[in-house]
């Protein structure tokens, strides 16, 4: 009976803390505010990265800005409340797909997933794809 009591005690205590987590705004998803923003934190984790060319996504939920004179592709994702940010180069990158507005990436790093961008354009998606895989 006591150990009903202590998982039951312990269940309401864990939901309550998550209801005050979001209740204080605890929940809300980080976000990329802007292509400069994207480069700034690219230039912090990588000190020699140049940017070039970039691109946000419709949600601010990523950017890709492609590195001046290298084959190189800065990315900084949201995972949760944090931005990420990784340096790839095209072999990396295990698959590529443009459906309308959405480029979706599949990288060979297993600790980093798959992303999807949505664009404002098909075009845009269709661009970046291009770009990515060394078409243009």
């Amino acid at each position: 009976m006591i150990s009903l009591i202590i998982i039951l005690v312990s269940a309401l205590s864990i939901a309550a803390l998550i209801g005050l987590n979001a209740w204080l705004g605890g929940w809300e998803p980080s976000q990329v505010e802007s292509l400069d923003d994207a480069a700034v934190r690219l230039r912090q984790d990588y000190l020699a990265f140049e940017p070039g060319d970039g691109i946000l996504a419709k949600d601010r939920r990523a950017a890709i800005i492609l590195e001046k004179g290298t084959g190189r592709i800065g990315l900084v994702a949201a995972q949760g409340d944090v931005l990420v940010t990784r340096l790839i180069s095209p072999d990396e990158i295990s698959g590529i797909e443009a459906d309308d507005r959405v480029l979706a990436l599949r990288f060979r790093d297993f600790t980093f997933p798959n992303t999807k961008f949505a664009f404002e354009a098909a075009e845009n998606a269709a661009e970046w794809q291009a770009r990515l895989t060394g078409d243009r």
